[in-house]
């Protein structure tokens, strides 16, 4: 019988995009976000991709904000990057701190950077016991004992103690290091214990979601008021930046068809709602599992009861198909499941507005003459009003309006960062002011 837990525990547990920096501001570096007033945090030395990293610190000197710049090579063509590249990533603890999506786009607009793609996403739910009521350890146990077989991604590492009672598992992976959605099943209380920094707010958010009574402790009281130290247990997706979209099927005459397709975005990822949806899309594909039944017993019959009564009969499996699945989650009712979608496996085609973009800001950077740069100045501005039209989220009609009258007011040559020219459009616009 399912069990249904008070709260959800879903949470995002990596953010991190990739984005262009505007003609205007560019470059963001750290001396830049020292300019605006912020406290900044700079690295001796870079990645192997990016000659400079910093973060954006408060004033307790907690990471806000870690930003990596300015390709290593200097190459525009680089990893197919481009002079004005950056990622921008959101600490974990921030990621647990009301709206995350929220921050991290308010962020972006303010500076006027143009939004790509999602770099990469981790989604991941805590619990101590499955939806179905299961054990999680037993789960993996009785998995890697065959009583169950996993439907897609194939390539599966295994991590835990081999005793002489028996081998207990606390971590189990699944995709290869090239897969555009990795699967993780794994012991996060034992992850804690063991790691060097302590995260008190994946604690702080176990006891709102009654996982955990005390995080000091770790402690929690059962039914009969007994005190014990529960095992949460994590399921985490990562979707790398492969991922282009999601789809939404339906079944028309026994045949899915598309119904839907929705922009692998961040407004797909702003509100717990959102986020719980998410999960359920993933885990239905990524999380699917089936027992293991075998020909010639009923439906259903184990491997050693079948064992017992055809012990002389070589037992086959069923095709996986015919197999029943194996029940963990409960799902919401009615949901339209989602499946994602990657990108062409070949590096993806660059637009005109890239190209033009690419060349027209060398082309900026090289040429001489004044009056040829403030020209490619007007043509770049409008190429990145454009981009930013395509980061907004969908349905929200009063921030599209905004954006639109704001990228006009950018193109007859208001020399006002575009963040400022919008929020003076919303309170016109609140107000009735703007026709």
């Amino acid at each position: 019988m399912f069990q249904r837990p008070p709260k959800r525990c879903v949470n995002i547990d990596w953010l991190e995009v990739y984005v262009l920096e505007s003609n205007e501001r560019y470059p963001c570096n750290a001396d830049y976000y020292r300019r605006q007033g912020y406290l900044v945090k700079e690295r001796e030395y870079g990645t192997r991709v990016y000659k400079e990293m910093f973060e954006i610190v408060d004033e307790q000197n907690n990471p806000l904000i870690e930003i990596r710049r300015n390709p290593a090579s200097g190459s525009s063509e680089f990893q197919g990057l481009s002079e004005m590249s950056s990622h921008i990533r959101l600490p974990n603890w921030m990621l647990y701190q009301g709206k995350p999506i929220d921050f991290l786009r308010n962020f972006l607009l303010k500076h006027d950077y143009i939004f790509k793609r999602i770099y990469r996403i981790d989604i991941c739910y805590d619990f101590e016991y499955f939806d179905s009521g299961d054990q999680p350890a037993r789960f993996a146990r009785r998995y890697l004992e065959g009583k169950f077989r996993k439907i897609n991604q194939c390539h599966l590492t295994a991590h835990g103690f081999d005793s002489w009672n028996g081998c207990d598992y606390n971590s189990l992976s699944w995709g290869s290091p090239s897969s555009m959605v990795s699967t993780k099943l794994y012991n996060k209380t034992l992850e804690l214990k063991e790691a060097k920094n302590d995260k008190p707010w994946i604690k702080t958010a176990w006891m709102l979601a009654g996982l955990i009574d005390n995080p000091c402790s770790m402690t929690k009281l059962d039914t009969n008021g007994n005190l014990y130290n529960p095992e949460i247990w994590r399921v985490e997706f990562s979707m790398k930046s492969e991922a282009d979209g999601w789809i939404v099927y339906e079944m028309q005459n026994r045949k899915k068809v598309r119904k839907q397709a929705i922009p692998h975005k961040l407004d797909m990822f702003d509100s717990p709602d959102k986020v719980w949806a998410r999960f359920q899309n993933l885990a239905y594909h990524y999380f699917h599992f089936k027992h293991v039944d075998y020909i010639g017993g009923k439906r259903g019959i184990s491997d050693i009861a079948l064992s017992m009564v055809n012990s002389d009969v070589e037992r086959k499996p069923q095709r996986k198909d015919r197999c029943r699945d194996k029940m963990l989650f409960k799902f919401d009712e009615n949901l339209e499941f989602a499946q994602l979608i990657a990108a062409p496996p070949a590096s993806p085609k660059r637009t005109k507005d890239d190209i033009l973009r690419r060349r027209l800001l060398e082309y900026k950077l090289h040429h001489p003459i004044e009056d040829i740069r403030k020209a490619c100045d007007v043509l770049l501005k409008s190429i990145d009003g454009l981009e930013k039209l395509r980061f907004i989220p969908l349905g929200d009609d009063t921030e599209r309006l905004a954006m639109q009258l704001a990228l006009s007011r950018k193109i007859e040559g208001d020399k006002r960062y575009f963040f400022e020219i919008i929020a003076e459009i919303k309170a016109l616009l609140a107000n009735d002011k703007l026709l």
